[in-house]
């Protein structure tokens, strides 16, 4: 089964990337637990840049950046991180959620045993990785100066920008997966490569500085596009045309959006100012979605893929749950700081 994800935390990325740059430690050796990881039937996995002192431990030191593991659903949790290096982006092969790679700010680091133990797998020199996604081509690396692909397994990486404009268009923010493309958002609008990224070719929004994009888990006709900057745009011709759907949003600074799984018209987004919006009209008309939460600079949404009414919410102090289909939240179980991305299989 093909692993629900939400990219981006998919926030802007370049302003989550030069905030970290300014505030935080690169390097920082310390683990808050040592536990194993024994199963890996249900891994739910988040990363975050800073997490304060285990409860009840106030000398203990914070961690600043790494991967939070857990295999109950959220009742327990583990720091798996590469903890020298701030996690943008988590990919999750497939076949197998024990192999794990991080899109970091030094590269991409590759995981075989659920973050147990790491290997960058990238160069030192790489861009800073915003995004990674593995498939049958390779994996991609969607970085501050384009695309990366590997297709043999990380030995070797090779540039995979022809067709992008420059030098706007080289700065990717996310990438997407749909059948018989890959879409990337970029500071020029939305690109998509037919031919497995040997060319890139525009589908939209020329010169608008993208955060992210997001196509509905069921119908990938039907995509978001956001920006942090001018707020939010929906598609339901696959990227041909799009529209775009800020009327209502009293702050239209958009980080993160994700569609309801059973619903293609109903939608979430993530905001900087305002907490979480939601649509059931595909964005013609929003509602404030923001009861319980304690924070409202959203990074991340997920729907749970087991329990549908069940929504998570990475923000940039904390991490939320609903199980009204986020029309309401309260706190969740772990205690991280800024949450830039969530993967649940």
């Amino acid at each position: 089964m093909r692993p629900t994800r939400l990219q981006a935390s998919r926030q802007n990325r370049r302003s989550a990337f030069f905030f970290r740059r300014g505030k935080l430690p690169l390097f920082l050796t310390l683990l808050f637990c040592s536990m194993t990881l024994q199963a890996q039937e249900h891994p739910f996995y988040i990363s975050f840049y800073y997490a304060p002192p285990p409860a009840g431990l106030s000398n203990a030191a914070p961690v600043y950046q790494g991967l939070a593991v857990s295999t109950d659903l959220g009742e327990s949790w583990m720091n798996r991180g590469w903890i020298t290096s701030a996690v943008n982006a988590i990919a999750v092969d497939p076949a197998n959620s024990a192999h794990v790679l991080l899109g970091s700010d030094y590269g991409v680091l590759e995981s075989g045993n659920a973050g147990e133990d790491w290997k960058l797998i990238s160069g030192w020199d790489m861009p800073a990785v915003l995004d990674i996604e593995m498939d049958a081509t390779g994996i991609w690396a969607a970085t501050t100066e384009g695309i990366f692909l590997s297709k043999d397994g990380g030995a070797s990486w090779n540039t995979s920008n022809a067709g992008l404009s420059t030098p706007d268009g080289t700065y990717v923010t996310q990438l997407l997966r749909v059948p018989g493309s890959m879409l990337i958002a970029t500071n020029d609008g939305v690109y998509r490569s037919a031919d497995k990224g040997a060319s890139w070719r525009r589908s939209g929004l020329e010169s608008q500085p993208l955060s992210g994009l997001q196509a509905h888990p069921k119908d990938p006709t039907h995509l978001l596009a956001w920006s942090e900057q001018d707020g939010i745009w929906v598609s339901t011709d696959g990227g041909r045309s799009w529209t775009n759907r800020n009327e209502g949003l009293r702050f239209p600074s958009v980080k993160c959006a994700v569609f309801d799984p059973r619903d293609r018209s109903t939608l979430l987004i993530g905001t900087r100012i305002t907490g979480v919006m939601r649509s059931s009209d595909l964005g013609k008309t929003w509602e404030f979605a923001s009861g319980g939460l304690t924070n409202l600079n959203i990074n991340a949404l997920l729907f749970d893929p087991r329990q549908p009414d069940r929504v998570y919410a990475g923000a940039e102090n904390g991490s939320f749950i609903s199980d009204s289909r986020g029309k309401t939240w309260q706190p969740f179980s772990i205690r991280l700081g800024y949450v830039s991305d969530l993967w649940m299989q």
